[in-house]
């Protein structure tokens, strides 16, 4: 993973304190955006039916947009917010999968097989956007047109799982901790988000969870980051001080 430098170099990602309140991904930034374009944003003009792409819809923290085994119907962009996925266990805690920011599809993996293999539970008060692909044949575009975009969709959208999955394999909690926050914020940069200070929306045991360490551990390492200067912390906030650094600790 190349150094992060955003903080230093981009003046999109130092936004003051709480004015990205509200602020969305732009649609050229989305990962839905290769069918978006297609159905031309199902404007006034487009002839899209009703209920093929569902633009913006809010969804409450808590909300869950569908559950584990739902039969599949749609696939989702978070347009606002965040949103957490996770497979439900009987016998003991679920499993974090991940956590999707602005941009980011949700469900998209679930096209090759009948049911969802997660549940999808909004993180914070967020918006997403919805594709129903059962109704894509009725949009009146070219066959051809449709199966290229979902190609593109699709072929992004596994580069950035493995992008993702070789960005967070460290071996030492440091490790991984460090490598979390730099990812999230790359990811943020890649969508023209603020990525040097933003919100960390999940739990502190949501996030060891997923990175296969103690909620304890996390919070002591957190802290250990900003006694050192390297982030700064005040609740759900962080701000990212010294960015090449935690890349140096993550490599």
């Amino acid at each position: 993973m190349a150094p992060l430098t955003c903080a230093t170099r981009h003046a999109t990602c130092a936004l003051p304190a709480g004015s990205e309140a509200g602020l969305e991904v732009a649609c050229a930034s989305c990962g839905l955006d290769p069918l978006c374009n297609v159905l031309d944003y199902a404007g006034e003009q487009s002839g899209v039916p009703d209920g093929l792409l569902l633009r913006r819809r809010p969804v409450a923290r808590g909300e869950t947009l569908f559950h584990y085994g739902d039969p599949f119907h749609s696939v989702f962009a978070v347009k606002q917010g965040s949103v957490k996925t996770y497979i439900p266990r009987p016998d003991r805690a679920a499993q974090l999968v991940g956590f999707h920011l602005p941009g980011e599809l949700i469900g998209a993996g679930a096209m090759a097989g009948e049911s969802y293999p997660y549940t999808a539970r909004a993180l914070e008060n967020s918006r997403v956007c919805e594709i129903r692909l059962g109704l894509l044949p009725e949009s009146g575009r070219p066959l051809q047109q449709i199966q290229r975009a979902v190609i593109e969709l699709l072929g992004r959208e596994v580069a950035f799982n493995n992008e993702l999955i070789a960005a967070l394999v460290h071996q030492s909690a440091e490790q991984r901790v460090a490598g979390f926050l730099i990812s999230l914020s790359e990811r943020l940069q890649r969508r023209g988000m603020p990525c040097a200070e933003f919100n960390l929306s999940m739990s502190r045991s949501d996030i060891g969870n997923y990175l296969g360490l103690a909620s304890e551990t996390v919070s002591r390492i957190l802290t250990r980051f900003s006694k050192a200067d390297l982030i700064d912390v005040r609740h759900k906030r962080v701000q990212l001080r010294h960015p090449e650094t935690l890349a140096g600790i993550a490599e």
